[in-house]
């Protein structure tokens, strides 16, 4: 069926942002292959590209392939170029697509050349057309052939001719444009599809990996769904290091995790290791897509989680990594650790003066077989010092071997020539050992040996696992001390000589007794579960402090930080999905903690809200009248003793069931309603409150500056600002750091201490008047734990009393009058 409609895509490979983008390989066809694919599906009588005559020769093959016609024009003035393909065939509507565009809605194109064909019947009349709001680089536009050959004889503007819609609608005085509010199906201005730069294509492939290869192209709910996904737009760059005396097991690391969980590996072009190229090619065979391995990191526009396996971080990778979503590093071994979000321990490190997120030797692969048991003799032995061996050691550990062991066959692996090494050998040391290239898949080869002679590093790990013995040869004083410190033999400060090799193979330490128990754990799926979190900005100070925020505690799942400019403890990484607080938090949850329910419990918080009230009037003295907010009123106990101490209460609380009681049952006025954006004017016709308070709720907020903002104004000047929160100077924080951070629920965005609030509350115009330490829990110190006294005993009620003088309790209250602001 004839339509009269050309469908025209324009390309030329000169780009200058990105050189030759169009035929840049994206899944299993170019970025140009998938253009046409797209725009084959908008109905048309034909399909043309326009290119220039040097790009002709490479586009023309893939148009035909495509069933498109390939035109050839002017480089640099693409109207003239269409309007000389314009004169060579008969055609009233055009359909214009680009070739850096391979996520087109050709949906919308379809509806959009249907709407531009309907303005144009009967006496009406449109030049051009075109859906805003589309996602930039999914869109076409429509113009009238005719009206685009004219436009091309009537300007002499450049910006015009280096384009073609510009000579219709920047001439709105000659002709009828039309740019058309998307139908809302289509309609996403804030996400991006086209490909102009480095960054841009790496979005694409990530689309392409999300989406899976299909024969047909993309459809829009498709390429939406794959926008909007976190890994689409934070993708995942793993960064090994490639740096000679590193060895080649971080690199091997990072492709393996890679394979499975389509993340990208970046290795820089000025790369060192000279094994880099080979083990590529190795992982390429095993499945690794080799659009994964990038030379580049993408920019600000899709900032990448930064994974790293460097050994040690320099300044340089800091500058270059740290801005981006998050750091993850691996092992990581520099001074630079507090600068990581997430600290990821799996070959144990000597630097004991940082702790990790997580210390796992499980994530080393397992040797597929293993020895079943450990051999009475040594028949063969392998040296393996890395692809690099950086401290020359494989010629003299050979030799000693050799003489010590004359009767073994040793296996020494080079990178090198092997003739290079083989002429350092005498004839008779020849017989019992063979060079050998690095060897594939070398972990599932080592239970072939007796003994593996290697440096502290994966290699070691993976020969204890099957079975081998194992002696170390300290190529560097760290190494030498890793050794030591997790119980190998091996060879210290003497030289690699027969005694020296004796010496070594009788040492208890020739089998580690680490802990082997278990399968292997996935690397590849752990890491993208820690990727998935979040870091997490000073709640009061953003991004404001100068300095990087040092890491108070790290543990599986979150890392807390002290802000740098406020003094703020607050978590700074979390990997927990964000809570709901919808019945089942004052149900459920609320039951697993403390036993009963919170409307089981309505009646002793009440209690505590008679009692809070209370110190509020000693401030105060006189309540009676005096209205009161209070901030996250759950099921409404405090409201319920406001109202018993002839207060006048209102409630705010983000659970729909919780103000549905609180209205419903207890008479009070309260909205379901986040905190601050609430409207209190609005929502209760009062602007400012007398007293305003939140109980176990302070700590909840991610942006507690809009919080402590918010408060200052709707509370009148000397009125109260109340609440309480878990206490980061109590007995719990005290006497187990660790373990406090560790049961800190995932939903606690600060730790506040006492002795610190005064700081913070000061810069919001509160003055605090009384701090009460609760919560105090003897049979929490160390002392009655060791001793095991009960309640009522001497000791308790001692450590009870101490507690209560040096307000030690786990938890406080903060009594606080706004003066300033």
């Amino acid at each position: 069926m004839k339509t009269n409609r050309t469908v025209i895509v324009q390309c030329r490979l000169s780009s200058t942002r990105l050189q030759g983008k169009a035929l840049k390989i994206l899944g299993d066809k170019t970025i140009f292959e998938w253009v046409l694919a797209s725009m084959k599906k908008v109905r048309a009588d034909s399909y043309y590209v326009a290119t220039d005559e040097d790009s002709y020769e490479k586009l023309a093959p893939l148009c035909k392939k495509a069933g498109f016609h390939c035109f050839k024009g002017s480089l640099e003035d693409v109207l003239k170029r269409f309007a000389d393909l314009l004169d060579t065939i008969k055609t009233k509507t055009v359909i214009r697509a680009t070739a850096d565009n391979p996520f087109l809605f050709y949906e919308a194109a379809e509806e959009s050349v249907e709407l531009f064909e309907e303005k144009n019947k009967g006496k009406s009349h449109c030049d051009y057309l075109t859906y805003k709001g589309l996602p930039h680089g999914s869109g076409v536009e429509i113009f009238s052939a005719d009206s685009i050959k004219k436009a091309a004889k009537e300007t002499d503007n450049p910006y015009d001719h280096e384009h073609v819609g510009p000579a219709l609608y920047n001439h709105r005085d000659k002709y009828i444009c039309e740019f058309v509010e998307a139908p809302r199906r289509f309609r996403h201005p804030e996400l991006r599809t086209t490909i102009d730069t480095y960054s841009d294509y790496i979005h694409a492939i990530s689309i392409v990996k999300y989406v899976g290869l299909k024969s047909e192209p993309y459809t829009t709910e498709q390429i939406i769904e794959a926008c909007k996904s976190n890994s689409v737009k934070y993708p995942v760059v793993l960064v090994p290091s490639v740096v000679k005396g590193h060895g080649t097991g971080h690199l091997r690391r990072c492709l393996g995790a890679a394979i499975k969980n389509n993340f990208f590996v970046y290795i820089p072009q000025d790369k060192t290791l000279s094994e880099t190229d080979k083990i590529v090619e190795e992982y390429l065979e095993k499945g690794l897509d080799s659009n994964q391995i990038i030379t580049s990191l993408p920019d600000k526009t899709f900032p990448p989680i930064m994974i790293t396996d460097t050994f040690e971080l320099t300044q340089k990778q800091l500058k270059e990594f740290s801005e981006n979503k998050s750091l993850i590093s691996i092992d990581e071994s520099s001074s630079y650790s507090d600068y990581c979000d997430y600290l990821l321990d799996i070959i144990p490190s000597y630097n004991c003066l940082r702790k990790a997120n997580r210390f796992d030797t499980s994530f080393i692969t397992k040797p597929a077989k293993v020895k079943q048991e450990k051999c009475n003799s040594v028949k063969n032995i392998l040296i393996c010092l890395g692809g690099e061996d950086p401290a020359g050691f494989t010629i003299p550990a050979s030799k000693a071997f050799t003489k010590s062991f004359p009767q073994s066959k040793i296996t020494a692996i080079v990178s090198g020539n092997e003739n290079s090494y083989e002429k350092c050998f005498s004839e008779s040391e020849k017989k019992n050992i063979e060079i050998v290239k690095p060897i594939p898949n070398l972990r599932d080869n080592l239970y072939k040996y007796d003994l593996v002679v290697t440096h502290y590093g994966l290699t070691a790990f993976e020969s204890v696992y099957a079975g081998c013995g194992v002696i170390l040869l300290p190529t560097t004083k760290l190494h030498k001390k890793l050794a030591e410190k997790y119980d190998f033999a091996f060879i210290g400060d003497e030289k690699i000589t027969e005694d020296a090799v004796k010496k070594v193979f009788n040492s208890e330490n020739l089998y580690p007794k680490l802990n082997i128990k278990g399968d292997s754990l996935s690397l590849g799926d752990f890491l993208k579960d820690i990727s998935k979190g979040t870091r997490i900005e000073c709640p009061v100070c953003g991004k404001k402090a100068s300095k990087l925020s040092p890491v108070v505690a790290r543990n599986e799942k979150r890392t807390y930080r002290r802000c740098a400019e406020c003094g703020m403890i607050y978590l700074s990484y979390s990997i927990d999905e964000e809570k709901k607080y919808q019945k089942s938090y004052f149900f459920e949850d609320y039951k697993k903690q403390y036993g009963k329910t919170y409307k089981e419990d309505f009646q002793s918080i009440k209690k505590q809200g008679l009692r809070r009230i209370g110190i509020i009037k000693s401030i105060e003295k006189d309540l009676k009248d005096k209205t009161i907010l209070d901030i996250g009123c759950a099921y409404g106990p405090f409201l319920s003793a406001a109202l018993d101490s002839k207060m006048i209460p209102f409630g705010t609380d983000i659970s729909s069931e919780a103000i549905d009681y609180v209205q419903s049952e207890l008479k009070i006025p309260a909205a379901c309603s986040a905190y601050p954006d609430i409207n209190v004017a609005e929502e209760f016709g009062i602007a400012q409150f007398d007293v305003l308070t939140m109980w176990y709720v302070i700590e909840h907020f991610k942006d507690l500056d809009s919080v402590l903002r918010k408060t200052s104004s709707i509370v009148r000047k000397n009125g109260i600002f109340a609440f309480s929160t878990p206490s980061g100077e109590g007995v719990s924080a005290k006497s187990d750091k660790d373990n406090f951070f560790e049961i800190s629920p995932s939903d606690h965005y600060t730790v506040w201490e006492p002795s610190r609030c005064g700081s913070i509350l000061k810069k919001y115009g509160f003055k605090i008047e009384k701090i009460v330490s609760t919560g105090h829990h003897p049979e929490r110190f160390p002392s009655i734990k060791k001793s095991g006294a009960k309640p009522g005993s001497l000791q308790w009620k001692m450590i009870e009393n101490i507690s209560h003088i040096n307000k030690l309790g786990d938890t406080v209250e903060i009594y606080c009058k706004r003066v300033g602001k």
